[in-house]
């Protein structure tokens, strides 16, 4: 649907369909005046998205506002690639570390009904966020939660997982002011990388070794350009053997693969 079908098809709470077959019926002034607040937020640059309160992300729908990122279509390849990578695994433990809305969390543990999840955000307003949308989803019961800068939480010691995946923050920080005005609503926290755009990356590299089971995975999403610097990272830190990179819509790498050598640790 184009955006004036998303949001009358909202405040009609009507179909698409429905939408067409009554095109031409005049507007009640309660959804004219509904209408028009949509229109005065959307012309200040506001987020569909936030406005209407939710977005779609794997076929499901989830809550989102200012505390969160809105997902992105490209970010689904990390939850496909991890659907087929976890495959064999009978009860695969799996970490969504910067879990944001959960979109990542919950949409795995909706598509694996054997796994268990746990999702990490630094941002204790965006897990209110991935909370609603697991409890939504009836998937709360296999996920767990926990409020941590990447692996500082106690909770987290301890802990191995099969999968490791993210979608951590990789913009410039010089670079975010001059992105598109819809992305100044976003929360700053999910899109600053750093100087560079790649603190995170070099955090969660260092760091992950110790949370993977042997053979584990690490599954991470990047920026344009970022590739051989995060493969580079992978090679020096020796931890890695780095199994795929895998393109987006776009052809830009955006998700890649790398496997814990079995010799480490």
């Amino acid at each position: 649907m184009n955006e004036a079908e998303l949001v009358l098809t909202d405040i009609l709470n009507c179909s698409r369909l429905m939408l067409r077959l009554n095109g031409s019926m005049p507007l009640e002034r309660s959804v004219s005046s509904a209408l028009a607040c949509v229109l005065k937020r959307r012309i200040k640059a506001e987020p569909l998205q936030y406005i209407l309160g939710e977005t779609e992300f794997m076929g499901l729908a989830f809550k989102v506002d200012s505390r969160v990122l809105i997902p992105r279509p490209e970010t689904e390849i990390i939850v496909e690639r991890a659907l087929e990578l976890s495959g064999n695994l009978r009860q695969a433990r799996i970490l969504d570390m910067g879990t944001g809305s959960g979109c990542i969390a919950v949409s795995l543990a909706k598509l694996l009904p054997a796994a268990f999840l746990t999702g990490t955000d630094i941002s204790a307003p965006a897990l209110e966020v991935a909370q609603y949308n697991a409890r939504f989803h009836k998937a709360e019961e296999r996920i767990r939660f926990i409020e941590s800068d990447l692996f500082a939480a106690k909770e987290l010691q301890g802990s191995t997982f099969d999968l490791i995946v993210s979608n951590p923050p990789y913009i410039r920080s010089k670079e975010i002011d001059r992105l598109q005005p819809e992305i100044q609503y976003e929360p700053r926290l999910a899109l600053d990388g750093g100087v560079d755009g790649l603190e995170y990356f070099r955090r969660i590299i260092r760091e992950a070794p110790s949370y993977l089971k042997p053979q584990g995975l690490l599954v991470l999403e990047m920026g344009l350009g970022q590739r051989k610097h995060i493969e580079g990272m992978l090679r020096q830190s020796k931890a890695y053997k780095t199994t795929e990179v895998i393109r987006d819509y776009n052809g830009i790498a955006r998700v890649i693969v790398a496997r814990k050598q079995v010799f480490y640790g």
